[in-house]
């Protein structure tokens, strides 16, 4: 295990750590999102329905979050945060512009942080 600083990132494993953690996040965006389309195509409205979208965005936030704090982890590509706020949007009834600009930022967030992470 390699330390290269005194902060609580500054070696391998903790690094590793923050990279599962946010790798979990993207596949429970992913799973969210294939879940409620399953849900919305045999047309079962369910609690389930509402609960599994409303966390797509805080895990989106969160990956922003820990990516621009820390300096590290799991980052989609840019292809799949696209997939992803299409997908959002399709499942989504959100009826003020205010909450739409909000969505379509935060998904912007995280496409540049995809970008810049994976063009290098």
């Amino acid at each position: 295990m390699a330390t290269w600083g005194s902060g609580n990132f500054d070696n391998d494993a903790a690094r590793d750590h923050l990279f599962e953690m946010a790798r979990a996040l993207a596949e429970e965006i992913e799973q969210a999102l294939d879940s409620v389309t399953s849900i919305k195509l045999k047309g079962e409205w369910t609690a389930e329905f509402a609960v599994l979208l409303e966390a797509v965005l805080p895990n989106v936030e969160v990956i922003c979050v820990l990516h621009e704090t820390i300096g590290g982890g799991f980052l989609p590509e840019p292809d799949a945060v696209d997939d992803w706020e299409s997908r959002f949007e399709q499942l989504s009834e959100v009826s003020s512009a205010e909450r739409c600009e909000v969505i379509r930022a935060t998904f912007e967030r995280l496409r540049q942080l995809a970008r810049q992470c994976w063009e290098e």
